[in-house]
This record gives structure tokens, C-alpha cells and sequence, in this order.
């Protein structure tokens, strides 16, 4: 025994176990580096993306092969120079409101009933109730109520008529295309909440997959069930 205490203790055995766990430490960390290093995809890994089409980047406005009629709006100016400063600013918020009917469409009609389009687009207190990724949600969820959605649709009129007859004007557009512009921008909403109520009243309404009544409703405490009614005074 005396020799390998000798061995395990001594100086130099003491040096040869150090670099042994050093060299250890180093062979692990480096193995461990060179398994994270690699960022593509394992081989057999397959991604689905489905036939959906992209949301935002195809181009003006977005969801653009969703809605026909938004895309002919768009195009229309696309094609002309404002004659102001203002039509500019006026044509972006225009593509914004088309961008979010298309894709209000686009996400209402998928299969995979998940708010995936609409959360790209942002909120604007000009022609906004809500964020439109809201009101798909509640459209998916069969939560939304009536008026709520005829509210939506309601400003998103009113506004994209303001836009257009404001556009018209920066554009230079004679009173004949004015009006097929009208026209078609009508049909475009006729579309999308023509989609929005066979859609978001079609069904149980679902939260967290659980049976939930649409609207705000009464609640009577079990308790209470049995009592008869109060005839006295308050």
C-alpha cells in the first residue's frame, strides 16, 4: 500500500492527475462547442409551410392574391403621381386599410384557424376599433359580437370613403373613375364581411377550447335559485 500512496500523493503524480483532468475539461467543452456549432436543420427535420402564400413583402397591398378588388384599388395609384404633398401620406394609410381587409380575409379563410396575417398589421385610430388581430381572434374564437364586427366594418367605410374621395382629388381623377373606384372599394368590404359572417358567427363560441357564451350574459348564483322574489321595498 505504501507505494501506491506513495504514487497517488507525490509531486509528480499530483502533476500527471492535474493536466489528466485539465486535458479532460478542455476535450469535453471543446465536443460540447462543436455539437452546439451546428445551426441548419438535422437532415430528416422537415419544415411544412404550407400553401398559404406570404403575408407581407409579395406586395401592395399585403395578402395582395386575397382580395382581388384591394389589389385594383392599389394598382389604380400605383400607376399615377400625386399632384400634393398630402395624397402621399393619405395613399399609405389607404394601403394599410386594404392590407388588413386582405389579410382579415386571408386568415379568416385558412384552414389552420390561427391569427398568422393579421399580426402584421398595425393599428390605426383613424379607421381602427380594435387591432385587426384582435378582431380576427374573436372572429375565430366565435366570440365576437354582431354589432362589434358591423361597428368595425362601419369605420373601415367610412374612412376608406374619405380616403378615396381625398385621393381622387390628389390624383387628378376624373368623376367616371372616381366612382368605379368607389364601387370596387364597396365591393372589396362586401367581400371580406360577407367571408367575416359565415366565419365568426358560424359555431360554438370556444375560449381555451371550453363552450363559451357569445356576448356578455346573466348570472344567477345557484343559491339563489330556490328564493322567491322580493316584494318589499328598497
Amino acid at each position: 500500500m505504501e507505494p501506491v500512496k506513495k504514487f497517488l500523493l507525490g509531486g509528480e503524480s499530483s502533476n500527471y492527475l492535474t493536466a489528466a483532468i485539465i486535458t479532460f475539461v478542455a476535450i469535453f467543452v471543446g465536443y460540447v462547442m462543436w455539437t452546439q456549432a451546428g445551426t441548419m436543420p438535422v437532415s430528416n427535420f422537415q419544415v411544412q409551410e404550407g400553401f398559404g402564400g406570404v403575408a407581407v413583402g409579395s406586395g401592395l397591398p399585403d395578402c395582395l392574391r386575397t382580395s382581388s378588388e384591394a389589389a385594383q384599388v392599389a394598382d389604380f395609384f400605383l400607376q399615377r403621381e400625386t399632384v400634393v404633398e398630402e395624397g402621399k401620406d393619405d395613399l399609405r394609410e389607404l394601403f394599410l386599410l386594404l392590407s388588413k381587409l386582405a389579410c382579415f380575409k386571408k386568415d379568416l379563410m385558412s384552414t389552420a384557424g390561427l391569427v398568422e396575417s393579421t399580426r402584421y398589421q398595425a393599428y390605426s385610430t383613424a379607421h381602427d376599433i380594435e387591432p385587426i388581430a384582435e378582431t380576427t381572434s374573436r372572429c375565430l374564437a366565435k366570440t365576437i359580437p354582431p354589432r362589434d364586427l358591423e361597428l368595425a366594418f362601419d369605420k373601415w367605410a367610412s374612412r376608406g370613403g374619405k380616403l378615396l374621395q381625398r385621393l381622387c382629388t390628389a390624383y387628378g381623377v376624373s368623376p367616371t373613375e372616381n366612382e368605379n373606384l368607389k364601387k370596387t372599394f364597396s365591393q372589396c368590404l362586401a367581400d371580406v364581411k360577407d367571408v367575416a359572417s359565415k366565419v365568426c358567427f358560424v359555431g360554438e363560441p370556444l375560449i381555451a377550447g371550453k363552450k363559451f357564451e357569445r356576448g356578455a350574459q346573466s348570472y344567477e348564483p345557484s343559491g339563489l335559485a330556490d328564493l322567491g322574489a322580493y316584494k318589499g321595498y328598497y
